[in-house]
């Protein structure tokens, strides 16, 4: 208790003692008082002191230039620019899968075989290890009620896969006459149907368009892709109705028959067919 009380009049005596700062002359040694104050002002001097430091040390180095000198800023930098790298990858691996793209569109409008139109990218197999795991008996049990509830249903993939282009019921894309048949071997890989003026164009069968623009040879073309690896293509409209990524229905018009770009003499519809990258001839599966 006496340390205590020592203590507090220590305390006491240097926070509320009063302290003259003063400058003595030398030659008249007479005394100037310039300040007087307490202890406790010291105290709350250096309080003010070292919040303000404070303060500035934030903005410092929150806000300006100063914060790059901070070791955990450059922790967060490098891992920016591990993250930007990533990015970065994956943006090339994406542009070259859209130039496979484009290069096959390209392809199909010069009238050139494609060995496939499918685009691949990287493997993104998944191994499991199961861990020696068992299903339970009441786990079994409903598996095999699924299984057998599931017997006759026919899945939708499926249908996909064993369909054959036989299977499919096309709808005519214009009323026309043909004025030229399919040449492989002249490089005309598909049908020229000489129609009416503004006969409207339809897609022979539901898909997505893959391409809908301006070419110089074959004028406005639309590029449609449909299931089974099936893509139809519609040339010399003079005007288009649908856009990249649009989807279409069997029959829905895509464009106005027309005498757009360099390789045609008339007005006329070039309509190809094509299926894994092959010319089909689209007169054997539609009644022109």
């Amino acid at each position: 208790m006496l340390i205590v009380k020592n203590i507090q009049k220590l305390l006491q005596r240097l926070l509320f003692q009063n302290y003259k700062l003063s400058l003595i002359d030398k030659d008249s040694l007479k005394e100037k008082q310039i300040s007087d104050f307490y202890g406790y002002h010291i105290l709350s001097f250096i309080a003010y002191l070292f919040l303000t430091s404070f303060i500035l040390s934030f903005f410092l180095f929150g806000y300006t230039l100063f914060k790059e000198l901070l070791p955990e800023r450059g922790v967060i930098k490098n891992n920016k620019i591990i993250e930007l790298i990533i990015r970065v990858d994956s943006l090339e691996r994406d542009l070259i899968l859209k130039r496979e793209y484009i290069n096959m569109i390209h392809q199909i409008v010069q009238g050139e075989v494609l060995e496939s139109i499918y685009l691949t990218d990287s493997d993104s197999t998944l191994l499991i290890n199961e861990g020696g795991l068992k299903p339970s008996k009441d786990d079994s049990i409903l598996r095999q009620e699924v299984i057998d509830a599931d017997l006759y249903n026919i899945p939708v993939y499926r249908a996909q896969i064993t369909n054959s282009i036989e299977d499919f019921i096309f709808y005519k894309p214009i009323e026309g006459i043909i004025i030229n048949e399919l040449d492989i071997n002249d490089k005309h890989f598909g049908l020229d149907i000489a129609a009416a003026k503004n006969s409207s164009v339809k897609s022979c069968l539901d898909g997505i368009v893959l391409f809908s623009d301006w070419s110089s040879s074959k004028g406005n073309v639309v590029i449609i892709q449909h299931i089974d690896n099936i893509v139809s293509t519609y040339m010399h409209n003079s005007i288009l109705f649908k856009e990249s990524g649009e989807f279409v229905k069997a029959g829905e018009v895509i464009g106005v028959v027309g005498n757009s770009g360099e390789q045609t003499t008339g007005p006329h519809l070039h309509f190809e067919l094509w299926q894994n990258g092959t010319p089909i001839n689209p007169a054997d599966y539609i009644d022109f």
